[in-house]
């Protein structure tokens, strides 16, 4: 899997709350194989996705309402040792979810490229402006 990288979106951000695509993103770590709660953390961090650890409950809920809703399954993973593991797996309605996603998002960065352009322009103009009337 291609390595995949976001820019810091949860810290300053410029309203009530960041935007959270959470479950696009778990869907999409799922899509590789399963795994369980602790790494999927883990790599929401390595790709620049960050909680605090009051946080991460949080995920932890998202996760069990996925499943309630048919997008994912999980189960114990009480062969290895230490601290049974809820895995979790995409289900054939997770894969189907995560292809909405991917066309919610799609359209969501043509209209951010969209506002960004529009913006660029008018600062631009703007600088031209000023420039003038010097």
């Amino acid at each position: 899997m291609a390595e995949l990288r976001v820019s810091c979106w949860s810290k300053d951000y410029p309203g009530d709350r960041p935007p959270r695509f959470l479950r696009a993103f778990l869907l999409f770590f799922l899509l590789g194989g399963e795994s369980h709660g602790y790494d999927l953390i883990e790599r929401l961090k390595r790709i620049g996705v960050k909680y605090e650890n009051y946080e991460v409950g949080y995920i932890y809920k998202i996760l069990r309402t996925m499943e309630e809703e048919g997008l994912l399954e999980s189960r114990w993973n009480i062969k290895e040792k230490g601290v049974a593991r809820r895995i979790y797996t995409i289900t054939e309605k997770g894969k189907k979810n995560l292809e909405e996603w991917v066309e919610t998002l799609s359209h969501l960065k043509e209209s951010l490229d969209a506002f960004l352009k529009s913006y660029k322009e008018y600062k631009s103009k703007e600088q031209q402006c000023t420039e003038l009337k010097i």
